[in-house]
């Protein structure tokens, strides 16, 4: 027995041994790289060789060692191309087991590779060359080099050792070589209680991290862009796929950007033209030619991206999009900015960064930035309006949260500008209700009227053209709290003019009052609120950040069966605090002796706070739900 305990033992330490001994063995991590990770990047090397304005190399070296299937997107195996500015000279991975044994090698020509076609796309040249691997256990470690040439200088690539929540960074290097001597312009964000070497000139960069543990993601948070370290890098003279250019602010990036990207795209077919001159000439106001104008683009066009012409930065003609009558977020506003100069009316391009995440422009730092175009028209209301033009459905100066209250770039004949899209604030974002529930002794009966204002217009006007079944499946998500719940009747009236989105709707369902004796106890949460819980986190990371607030106002009126009558009813709820207020008010109807009225009022705003108040602010959504859930007492008579 003693023998067989000593020759495992002598087992095992081989084992231990020979995992000590290969680089890239996974079994003894630091816990403080795998602690609350789910891969960790073992080794990263960016190197950017910038050998002329138009010529460029970046070599990438990545280690990364996957613990869990949560983390087999953080394998980064994968390089873009294009046939126009941007080739694949060297690839390859090599894949290892938790003991460091090599398990797979993926040469170039063996890499999956596809167009990279993304839903809307009609036609792109960009493809993407990727490693397809399923593994058979974790953990288990990736590695991947790659070469890249480029001719496009006008994007380097960032620094930013964390692509995402629950990911750790062992090492990363970045270093910019440049013996073009081309000026390099960079920005620092979020480094400063990092462990990071720099070497920074004017002509090159070095960065280095060390041991990052994994981020954590928490509700109610900044995005991550806005926490993670990166390092932002730009030329001041690049060139855009063969066309060169120069800039050091935003006035200058958009003269440039004008001249090459926008300028002499505008003709339209004269045809077209009169079609416009006859749509608008009883028009009032240049606000309500641009309105009807707008119509008109949304019932011809419709959205297909194309992602060709100077490095997909570039619209298609306007004469094109009028001719084929589709095109993308740059074609379309493009079109919609020619069909309003037609009529003398001035309007801007404008880049931006699209997302419910109210991602903005960096304003500090000039450079090609954005995932998407809008239309900024100024001088011709009180405010400036904003059109979307790749929807065929949204109001006439309405974005919603895609485009929401952030930073975006103007690119104008003059000069670049940045400015700030619309916010929605919680008094435009307004949900109205109004309910009168019969209840019988196993059953209700409910007729609703729901208006939608400001962004919950946007969440909610599509429903109108729903399926029959996504419209089912949508108010019983609604109406989860309820049980049985059938739709009998459904109306919609969507008010474009003034972005309000109403619903009438009447319902039946299960009785959801509880029996006690000759007691019955009804809930008076009827609809709830869309408030979450928030979870308790004793230790705090980052600020606290509600990006859009809103209002909630509802009138739940019940009439109780005949054979009962009110016994008690709860008390007026008053809540008011920094991040909001809550109000709750139950009253016997003085029409009729058999009625309650609960009239709820819900108000969240949007803001940023510190970390230290984020037990208040947990309490305060949190009371929201407990106190909606106040009963009322009724007794048989």
């Amino acid at each position: 027995m003693k023998l067989i305990v000593t020759s495992f033992l002598l087992m095992l330490c081989g084992i231990i041994t020979y995992a000590q001994e290969s680089s890239y063995q996974s079994m003894f991590l630091d816990t403080t790289l795998t602690n609350h990770a789910n891969a960790v990047v073992r080794e990263q090397s960016i190197k950017i060789e910038i050998e002329s304005i138009d010529e460029m190399h970046i070599k990438t070296h990545r280690v990364v060692t996957v613990l869990n299937k949560y983390g087999d997107k953080f394998v980064g195996a994968y390089d873009f191309y294009d046939d126009e500015s941007r080739t694949i000279k060297d690839q390859e991975a090599f894949v290892y087991n938790k003991l460091g044994e090599e398990i797979k090698k993926i040469k170039g020509r063996h890499f999956k590779d596809r167009s990279y076609v993304q839903e809307g796309n009609l036609y792109t040249d960009d493809r993407v060359s990727y490693l397809d691997y399923t593994p058979n256990e974790y953990p288990y470690t990736v590695v991947y080099e790659s070469e890249i040439e480029s001719n496009n200088t006008a994007f380097i690539q960032p620094w930013q050792p964390i692509s995402g929540y629950y990911l750790s960074v062992a090492s990363s290097t970045y270093s910019i070589i440049n013996p073009s001597h081309i000026p390099i312009r960079y920005k620092e964000v979020n480094l400063e209680d990092k462990e990071i070497q720099k070497k920074v000139s004017k002509f090159d960069v070095f960065y280095k991290a060390e041991n990052i543990p994994a981020f954590t993601y928490e509700k109610y948070s900044p995005g991550l862009y806005e926490i993670v370290p990166k390092v932002k890098v730009a030329l001041e003279d690049f060139s855009l796929v063969g066309v060169s250019g120069h800039a050091k602010t935003w006035q200058e990036f958009g003269k440039w950007q004008y001249k090459n990207l926008l300028k002499g795209r505008d003709q339209l077919p004269a045809k077209t033209i009169q079609e416009v001159n006859e749509l608008v000439k009883n028009a009032a106001t240049d606000y309500d030619k641009a309105r009807l104008i707008y119509k008109y683009m949304q019932n011809r066009t419709r959205y297909i991206s194309v992602q060709l012409g100077i490095g997909g930065w570039q619209p298609i003609e306007a004469e094109e999009v009028d001719r084929m009558q589709y095109g993308d977020c740059k074609g379309l506003t493009n079109y919609m900015k020619a069909l309003l100069a037609s009529q003398g009316i001035k309007s801007n391009y404008a880049v931006v960064n699209a997302g419910e995440e109210q991602k903005s422009m960096d304003p500090d730092f000039v450079s090609m930035q954005g995932n998407h175009v809008i239309l900024n028209v100024p001088d011709i209301a009180d405010a400036d309006v904003w059109l979307e033009c790749t929807s065929q459905t949204l109001p006439f100066n309405y974005l919603g949260d895609f485009t929401d209250n952030r930073y975006v770039f103007l690119v104008k004949e003059d000069g670049g500008e940045v400015v700030k899209t619309p916010e929605y604030s919680s008094e435009e974002n307004t949900e109205n209700i109004a309910c009168n529930i019969v209840l019988k002794q196993d059953a209700f009966e409910a007729k609703i009227v729901k208006e939608n204002k400001g962004i919950f217009y946007e969440n909610n006007f599509r429903i109108q053209v729903a399926t029959e079944e996504d419209q089912d499946r949508h108010y019983k998500k609604l109406f989860r709290n309820l049980r049985g719940i059938h739709i009998e009747k459904m109306n919609f009236e969507d008010d474009k003019k003034n972005a309000k989105f109403s619903e009438d709707l009447e319902i039946t369902g299960k009785s959801f009052f509880t029996k006690a004796g000759t007691r019955l106890l009804l809930p008076l949460n009827f609809m709830k609120a869309d408030v979450s819980n928030v979870p308790h986190k004793k230790d705090r990371l980052y600020p606290i950040v509600v990006r859009r607030g809103f209002s909630n106002k509802a009138i739940f009126t019940f009439t109780i069966p005949e054979d009962y009558k009110i016994e008690a009813l709860p008390k007026p709820i008053h809540v008011e605090n920094e991040f909001g207020n809550f109000d709750l008010d139950v009253k016997a109807s003085k029409e009729n002796t058999n009625q309650i009225v609960v009239t709820r009022n819900v108000q969240l705003v949007q803001g940023k706070w510190e970390t230290s108040k984020y037990e208040t602010f947990r309490k305060f959504f949190n009371n929201i739900n407990i106190l909606s859930n106040q009963k009322a007492v009724l007794i048989k008579k």
